[in-house]
């Protein structure tokens, strides 16, 4: 692999410091106070005409002996000129007749063309929510703008971030600078990674900033809060019990906008209105070709469905209820039928068939190299430096020590003019490294580029590891806390190098076999206690401790496995989690054995916990907490101890269980002890033994999981 312009011209192609202020006025975030004033033509222009007009109003008290009633000769008139010279034609026709006449110089004002104000209160939800849920969202927002709050409220929506790359990263960075938030709580909200990250970051300024935002919490649906949210549960709007539950949408963003006016108005620091909605046109003109689908107007989408010559009934239906590109990449089939009464199915799949192809023609678009990149697969055994170009001698290093352990290492390579530049152009390389190494320094804490390529390898959901070579948590910004903060961290500032990197080697590939039994459970020990959150390594020292809310979400799913197949059972976590399926799974090489010796309780008596709680506590709660059972069998695992107790804990609990093969074998499995023979035997299989029957048939384990979990929402 090439050096990736590691120490080379490249890395002052671009001077660090200028694009750092480059980044710094955030155009499309909360501060954008540096926009240059054509940003708000509209506002500007309007603001010109009150101006002039009550310019006009005092020159006219002030000229009334002077100035002529109308059907005067216009020679006789003496002008006192608007500031900003709007009449400015009109004088250049009379200066004639003006040359020997005293004009009279602009009187002073006290008015001031309004500079773009902070918009200071932050929107939270689940980008991952329903279409219902998403349909409040935008009421909500829409009635707390015409409530003279247009100023005040950031909600990406409005914002035009949605379709940019850097969505993500503009996201945490305009919930790191508002004075309030509105978090619209409910199951998908504690699902979704960016609204978790945002309720940390929310939460965690709440204890660290001098001045702590105001949240204003609103329940929209039945969901399990975690409790660090306790001290705001007093003025929460419950919008799930009494006659409120039944209520419309609109009725339930009324709501919200009536209890939580009388608070934001002492926020607001503009109080305008909303302007008026722009008159739809009545003639399509195909402008809805020539943009992002998600941007839609309504107009946009009536025009769409006509082009594809659906029934204007069901047209109808769309207008009816606001459906622009927004709820429209919401909607579901089912949403169709219950909220749209679309009962034709011929049209639901024809509308939802189209939407996938614009979704696809977009992504082949220059402008979607994200989404592109997004579906690259990483290679295994390779590493990504993340490292702020003042520490580059320090990832040189690095980078030759990986190599010596036969490890792939890329970094970035140019540094752009622009953020957005810099991702476009190390994107595929950071899309390409399944683990992020990031090198966590003086410079690096507050390091623009350090934090929008972790930012950017979150929301691919690479696996991100901290090299600690300097601790500076309480440096760090806290959506930065956020993201690193429950992911591990290797201590090389304290521990030896040589012991830092084993650990490193064996994070990013773990060693399969170890001789001996006493020797493969010490190594295990020693690679798990080298290896712990960044915020339990670090914060300590720093006396800030960030909440984690993570381990109070309880799992859908609980993952039986034996070590030997973790980074198997980890793509199945992720997969479940990307589908909205919580799991619960002891990813940890030392309480998981790798023989039915050096399992789970050779461990217990040597493994450090960072949470508190006993490894068999933990998996006693969660096992209850679970509503389905997942087993990963291979021949190691149907001998071990981890299988024998998990299962007969999950019959005892009375827990439907999924077998699910990662190894083939003859079913039901022989060489199994007779509890564990007897458990597999009544229960069918779903084979993921190869790479193409993973992929042919995981759809079969989402079903399955499914199908358990739905009689716990009905």
């Amino acid at each position: 692999m090439a050096e990736s312009g590691l120490g080379s011209g490249d890395e002052t192609a671009a001077d660090p410091v200028a694009w750092h202020y480059h980044d710094t006025p955030h155009t499309q975030g909360l501060e954008n106070a540096g926009l240059p004033k054509q940003a708000e033509p509209l506002a500007a222009s309007r603001e010109d005409s009150f101006i002039s007009i009550e310019i006009t109003a005092k020159n006219k008290d002030m000229q009334e002996s002077e100035i002529s009633q109308p059907g005067d000769d216009v020679e006789k008139l003496k002008v006192a000129e608007p500031q900003g010279g709007t009449d400015s034609g009109f004088h250049e026709s009379t200066k004639g007749g003006m040359k020997n006449e005293k004009t009279l110089a602009p009187p002073p004002t006290s008015h001031k063309k309004r500079k773009p104000g902070k918009k200071s209160i932050y929107f939270s939800y689940s980008p991952d929510a329903a279409y219902l849920e998403k349909k409040f969202v935008v009421e909500t927002v829409r009635q707390l703008k015409e409530n003279n709050l247009a100023e005040d409220i950031w909600f990406d929506k409005d914002e035009k971030t949605i379709d940019s790359p850097t969505w993500f990263t503009q996201r945490l960075e305009a919930v790191e600078k508002c004075r309030a938030a509105i978090l619209i709580l409910s199951d998908s909200y504690f699902q979704s990674a960016m609204s978790l990250y945002e309720g940390k970051v929310l939460l965690e300024r709440t204890v660290s900033a001098s001045k702590p935002p105001q949240l204003f919490l609103v329940l929209y649906s039945p969901t399990d809060i975690p409790p660090q949210y306790a001290p705001f549960l007093d003025d929460i709007v419950d919008l799930t019990s009494g006659k409120i539950a039944k209520s419309s949408l609109a009725e339930k963003s009324s709501m919200v906008v009536g209890s939580l006016s009388v608070f934001l108005e002492k926020l607001s620091t503009a109080m305008v209105p909303a302007l008026p909605p722009l008159v739809s046109e009545t003639e399509f003109t195909g402008q809805y070709k020539k943009t992002k689908l998600r941007q839609w107007t309504v107009n946009d989408v009536q025009e769409w469905l006509a082009g594809m010559r659906v029934r204007e009934f069901f047209c109808q239906a769309f207008a009816e209820n606001g459906i622009d590109g927004f709820l429209l990449m919401a909607l579901t089939e089912q949403d169709m039928v219950s909220f749209l009464s679309i009962e034709s199915r011929i049209v639901r799949k024809k509308i939802l068939s189209e939407m996938l192809q614009i979704l696809d023609n977009e992504q082949k678009m220059r402008e979607g190299w994200h989404l592109r990149v997004r579906l690259k697969r990483p290679r295994v055994d390779t590493v990504y430096l993340v490292y702020d170009p003042a520490d580059v001698r320090l990832a040189q290093n690095m980078k030759a020590d990986l190599l010596k352990k036969n490890i792939q290492v890329d970094t970035h390579d140019k540094l752009g003019q622009s953020k957005e530049e810099f991702l476009q152009i190390n994107a595929p390389r950071i899309a390409g490294c399944k683990n992020i190494l990031v090198l966590l320094t003086e410079a690096a804490a507050t390091s623009p580029f350090v934090f929008n390529e972790v930012a950017f390898a979150e929301w691919l959901n690479r696996t991100i590891v901290t090299a600690l070579f300097k601790n500076m948590w309480f440096k760090l910004r806290p959506a930065m806390k956020a993201i690193l903060g429950e992911n591990p961290a290797i201590d090389f500032e304290t521990k030896m190098y040589a012991d830092s990197m084993d650990v490193l080697e064996h994070q990013v590939r773990p060693l399969r076999k170890v001789s001996g039994i006493v020797l493969e459970q010490a190594y295990l020990n020693r690679m798990a206690e080298g290896l712990k959150p960044l915020q339990v390594l670090a914060a300590p020292q720093s006396g800030q401790i960030m909440w984690p809310l993570t381990e109070y979400l309880e799992p859908k799913v609980f993952i039986s496995y034996q070590w030997d197949t973790q980074a198997r059972v980890d793509d199945i976590r992720t997969m479940l989690e990307a589908s909205g399926v919580t799991c619960w799974a002891d990813i940890s090489p030392v309480t998981r054995g790798h023989s039915s010796m050096s399992s789970r309780n050779a461990a217990l008596l040597t493994r450090p916990e960072t949470s508190g709680e006993p490894i068999t506590s933990q998996i006693q709660r969660n096992m209850r907490a679970c509503s389905v059972v997942i087993c990963c069998i291979t021949p190691k695992y149907i001998q071990s101890d981890n299988c024998s107790k998990d299962l007969t804990l999950a019959e005892t609990l009375y827990k439907p269980i999924i077998p699910i093969m990662l190894r083939f074998l003859p079913w039901p499995p022989e060489g199994a002890p007779t509890a564990v023979r007897k458990i597999l035997a009544r229960l069918s299989t779903v084979d993921l033994s190869t790479d193409k029957l993973f992929k042919q048939n995981f759809y079969q384990v989402l079903e399955r999981v499914k199908k358990h979990l739905q009689p716990a929402k009905s």
